[in-house]
This record gives structure tokens, sequence and C-alpha cells, in this order.
């Protein structure tokens, strides 16, 4: 998996190379820029490098720094311009041969667009004087873009309500609509989205077969319902011949698994870290010597609030960890954190895994709304070292729909 996916990345970033450049980038760049390995390096220049990387969507970074100075006069900040590199290692980043773009003077920031999603990035910025000397910059950023957001696929009206006219067998002009359709007070509609989350309630107080988010458990509560008494007896056609029930049950677990929406969830969560009520709720802390502690606010994502306005289930939040910024192993998170129906309204979540390969870490909280999650994966058994071509497919699938937006934890043992 990780030698297809770096060739790929490889190739990505090889054409981005000579496509990217003062063209292809969102930062203003310098109409005859010097080439990268002009001018000579210079201890005049003062520069402390690149400061962060940072992904805001599958296939954009964007760079900061701090300005560079000169040290023979304390200023130059204004004129100076800067060498952006970039490599699929950090040894790559710091050769010539992976410079991108050269910004315009006085810039301290760059976007890199046109990236492949899940794909760490390293990156490595040089300043420029007027006389096209160069700092001495060896420091590195790097940055993970997530994989492309996948919405949801199950959409109500198209894929759900189609399956109540499956007919039963032995008589095809009996569906399940024949009895469930406007059947009064009490009875479960079978013909409206609101009355199959209604069930045999009302919105108000639901007693239906549907649980949203559990796919599995509303599947053995929807047959259990087919088969009490009296139930029973009208169902047991389905039951002496399950085709019609196995026609239903991958897309109906599917649907609830999602959610249970209206409409295939489209856009996925974020972290609204402008908000003031969210401030100083994202930290994290050794709580013993090998177990770590993560605290972080609710994300938002109002698209995928199930009918019952509750957040228990809604999202989860894959939590990825590493001895430093450069070395976060994006490729299974260490742990995946839930909100249950018993805290859903604190004002911030919890999750806390083993960590013992330093008394150091950066670690970053990446949230997940339920689009992904009608993929059967097994998180705990998953190793990338050693996981088959489908389970690699799986393990994409289902992380596909995290929020870009993030910041990085530093935790100190």
């Amino acid at each position: 998996m990780r030698s297809a996916l770096t060739c790929f990345s490889l190739a990505m970033l090889a054409l981005l190379s000579a496509a990217c450049g003062p063209g292809g980038s969102k930062t203003s760049l310098a109409a005859g820029a010097a080439s990268a390995d002009a001018g000579k390096p210079s201890t005049d220049l003062v520069f402390d490098g690149i400061s962060t990387a940072d992904a805001i969507n599958p296939n954009e970074i964007t760079l900061s720094w701090q300005p560079a100075i000169l040290a023979s006069t304390g200023s130059g900040a204004g004129l100076m311009r800067y060498h952006v590199y970039r490599g699929l290692t950090e040894e790559l980043a710091k050769q010539e041969s992976s410079f991108v773009a050269t910004t315009d003077p006085g810039v301290d920031s760059f976007i890199d667009s046109g990236l492949p999603d899940s794909t760490t990035i390293y990156y490595r910025v040089v300043a420029m004087d007027t006389e096209e000397r160069t700092s001495i910059t060896t420091e590195v950023a790097s940055a993970h873009t997530p994989s492309s957001y996948g919405a949801g696929t199950i959409d109500y009206s198209s894929d759900i309500l189609p399956l109540w006219n499956t007919p039963m067998p032995g008589d095809a002009n009996t569906t399940c609509l024949s009895c469930h359709t406007n059947p009064g007070a009490g009875m479960l509609d079978l013909s409206t989205l609101e009355g199959v989350l209604a069930g045999v309630g009302s919105l108000g107080a639901p007693d239906s077969f549907v649980i949203p988010y559990q796919g599995e458990s509303s599947w053995s509560e929807f047959l259990s319902r087919m088969s009490v008494w009296p139930n029973f007896f009208e169902h047991s056609p389905y039951f002496a011949e399950p085709t019609g029930l196995a026609a239903m049950e991958e897309s109906l677990m599917a649907w609830i698994s999602e959610g249970a929406l209206a409409e295939a969830d489209s856009t996925p969560p974020v972290f609204e870290f402008g908000d003031s009520e969210t401030a100083g709720r994202y930290f994290g802390e050794f709580t013993a010597f090998d177990t770590v502690q993560i605290t972080f606010p609710h994300a938002v994502d109002p698209e995928s609030l199930p009918f019952n306005g509750s957040r228990a289930g809604q999202l989860e939040y894959a939590i990825y960890a590493g001895v430093d910024s450069n070395n976060i192993n994006w490729d299974k998170p260490v742990a995946i954190g839930l909100v249950e129906l018993a805290n859903e309204n604190d004002p911030t979540i919890s999750t806390s895994f083993e960590w013992l390969e330093s008394d150091s870490l950066i670690v970053v909280v990446r949230p997940m709304d339920a689009s992904g999650r009608s993929v059967p994966f097994d998180f705990e058994n998953y190793n990338p070292e050693t996981a088959s071509a489908s389970e690699i497919t799986n393990f994409r699938n289902r992380m596909r729909n995290q929020s870009a937006n993030e910041r990085e934890i530093f935790i100190q043992r």
C-alpha cells in the first residue's frame, strides 16, 4: 500500500513541480523570480524557517513563516522573497531540486494547491534578499491532506422508499405499502419518511425500528417487530421465502448507519475554532505515565443531525498522534472517539489512548460524519503494514468523511 501510494504521490508531485509554480499557487508570485539555486547562502539573513503547514482541504496546504531580516541592519523584512520547497520526505524537501515557487517581496505565506489527497507532504522555506543571497535554512514542516470527502450514498426517496414495494413472496400484488400506507394511529406508516422514523409512536416520541447510526441493531429490531404475534402471521410469507427481506437488508442497514437522513449528507463536519464558546476546550495531557487524554469541543455538522436531534453517535473523532509534527502516523488513528448519549450535552468530549513512544507528542483530532459508516471496517485489528488491498480500500472509504480543519495539540509528559 505504501509503495503504490508513494509512487502515485511522487508522480503527482512531479507534475505539480512543473505545473504549480508561479502559475499554480494561490499566492501572488514574482515575475522573473530567481531560480532555486541562485545566489549564495549568507549568515546575514536571519530567518527561522517555515512556522506552520496546515491542510485546508484535500488538495491544498497553507504555509506560513515569520519574516526574515538582515543581521547587519536589523531591517529588510519587506524586501525579502522566499523560495518554497516541497517533497514526500524531509530529505526530499531539503533538496534544491524540490523547488516549487518564489513569493513576492514581503509575503509571509503560501498556499500550495492541486495536491493529492490523503498524502503527507513536507515543506522547506528559504529567505532571499535583494542581492539574491539566501538564508541557511533546514527547518521542515509537514501537513497531511485528508481523503477527498465522500458524500453519503443513500437517499431515502430513491433508495429506501422503493424497498417498501417489494412484493410479498407468492403474492405479487401485495407489498409492504399495501398494509402500511396511512394505516391509522398507532400503526406503522411506511409511505413517508416521517412515518418510518415515528414508527408506532410520533416524531416527538418515536417508537420505531430505526436506531440512528446502528444499522445492524436496527435490522434486528425490524425483523423482531415483523415476527411478533400477530404480525408474524401476516408476514410469514417473507420468512418462508426470505429473498424479499434479503433485497431490503443491505440498503436499509446502510441508510440507517449513515444516520437515517432524508438526503445523503454532502458536507463534512468542522471545528469552530473561532467561536468564543470553544476557547480553551482543545487540549491534552498525560493522566498516567502511559496514558494520554485528549479533550476537545463538539464539531458542527447540522446537515447530518438525525431526526431525533441527538448528537449521540452523530460524529466520530479520529485521533492521530506522532512524536512531532513531521512524524504523525496518518495510516491509522490511535483512537476513535464517539459521543455517547450520557454525555451528548457536555461542552467537551474526552478520549484516552496509550502512549509510550516519547515524553512528548503532537496530536490532531479530525471529526468524521456518518457518510462512510456503512463501510464495514475493523479499526482495532487494522494493520496498515500487513493489510490486504481490499482492507486498505475499505480504510480509505471509511475515513473519507473527515474534516480538513484542524489544530495540533502539543503534550509533554
